[in-house]
């Protein structure tokens, strides 16, 4: 069994509180899509709990942190949060210029995507890896949907938009209510949203992740909510000045 995370964005109590559901399952092949940083107060510990993980998917935001350009579509708040992300990873005068350089080093291997027999594992959407979003809307357009699903052979696991749930050619879109948090792989392809751990929003203020069984015949995910201090984020976020409110308040809500 595998554990699929995504969308931490610096929330290192939600990332604990993960990690720590993932180890009483008994579970040791975690994998993390990326966007470990940006939005949250704690980058730097959160990119030195990520390394535990296989391999960790290339994030819109790990993009931005590396190159200022990439954050030229970001909103106002999510580029002045980018920003103080930056600083904290690479600019800190504070710390040696080895760690600051081991750390850009480490950011810079993760992947654009990674495929495994015929399971892929992207931040965005097939086609666009890094920064395309799939939101459930996205179901009724033909187009877009048919031109990523060209590029699956069979599961595509994606993060991105922080809402999880799971598409098919057949279905559209089913979010984990619908489907009562468990998906049971037949042979139709399927791109499945992981949902965010530091950042969900979905209406539920709880972290998202999924776990994975992929044995022959009994392919199953499901998905799976933590309860964490969210309070204590909420102070943190508050706290520094860089950081916009909003990204504090929206973890009370999920949203």
């Amino acid at each position: 069994m595998k554990a699929i995370i995504s969308d931490i964005h610096g929330n290192l109590h939600a990332f604990k509180a993960v990690l720590a559901d993932i180890e009483a399952k008994g579970i040791t092949d975690v994998i993390c899509l990326g966007d470990v940083v940006g939005y949250g107060p704690n980058p730097r510990e959160c990119l030195d709990l990520v390394k535990s993980c296989r391999f960790i998917n290339m994030g819109n935001h790990e993009e931005a942190a590396l190159d200022e350009a990439a954050a030229s579509n970001f909103t106002a708040r999510a580029r002045e949060a980018i920003g103080w992300t930056r600083q904290m990873l690479f600019e800190d005068a504070a710390e040696e210029p080895a760690i600051r350089e081991e750390r850009r080093r480490f950011v810079k291997s993760f992947v654009v995507e990674k495929k495994e027999g015929d399971v892929k594992y992207v931040h965005g959407s097939p086609r666009h890896p890094i920064d395309e979003y799939m939101v459930p809307r996205d179901a009724e357009n033909r187009d877009k949907m048919r031109a990523n699903f060209q590029l699956v052979e069979g599961i595509c696991f994606v993060g991105h938009t922080h809402m999880p749930g799971v598409f098919t050619p057949s279905a559209g879109y089913s979010s984990p209510e619908d489907i009562m948090d468990i998906f049971i792989f037949d042979q139709e392809k399927a791109i499945i949203n992981v949902g965010s751990v530091g950042q969900p929003r979905d209406g539920d203020p709880k972290a998202c992740y999924v776990t994975f069984d992929d044995l022959p015949g009994e392919r199953a995910v499901v998905f799976r909510r933590v309860s964490y201090d969210i309070e204590a984020v909420v102070s943190r976020i508050k706290a520094i000045s860089a950081l916009d409110s909003l990204l504090a308040e929206r973890l009370r809500v999920g949203k």
